[in-house]
């Protein structure tokens, strides 16, 4: 793999284990508890947009064009939520793997270089985690520990 395509794939990697940090060490209550947004209202549903957000920019890569078109995700279990990550992952690091950096996704009729397209999963995937920060704050959900310290957070 490229360095360029390896650093924002390990930057991906540690938004991911962030994510996957909250669906693990958060009780089912926490995960469900709503909080005022029209659709997105709870961790759960924001983490299952996640799963079909990355479905489509990995598609995007693969087809060479993006396209938005949000697949219902079958499991929203814990087990199911990670399981669906991680399959999304390694398809995302296989495709990478093959990249030589210039690759372009059609992006509603704008080229896109792949780092572009890569970088505009990753600020999709860290807006998300800030929201669940922010949730987590003001509706009293106990940030778990790992958390804090990876993203220096005051608890």
């Amino acid at each position: 793999m490229i360095e360029a395509l390896k650093g924002q794939l390990d930057d991906w990697y540690y938004g991911r284990t962030i994510i996957k940090s909250f669906i693990s060490l958060l009780s089912d209550t926490e995960l469900d508890k709503l909080f005022p947004r029209k659709y997105l209202n709870s961790i759960r549903r924001q983490c299952a947009e996640l799963v079909q957000v990355q479905s489509c920019y990995v598609d995007g890569l693969d087809s060479g064009k993006i396209k938005f078109n949000l697949q219902p995700v079958a499991d929203t279990s814990k087990e199911g939520l990670i399981k669906s990550m991680d399959a999304l992952d390694q398809k995302l690091e296989n495709y990478l793997n093959t990249c030589e950096g210039t690759e372009t996704i059609d992006w509603h009729g704008e080229k896109w270089i792949i780092h572009r397209h890569i970088s505009a999963m990753i600020g999709h995937e860290q807006m998300h985690i800030g929201q669940i920060v922010a949730f987590c704050y003001t509706s009293g959900i106990e940030i778990p520990s790992k958390i804090v310290q990876m993203m220096a957070l005051d608890g």
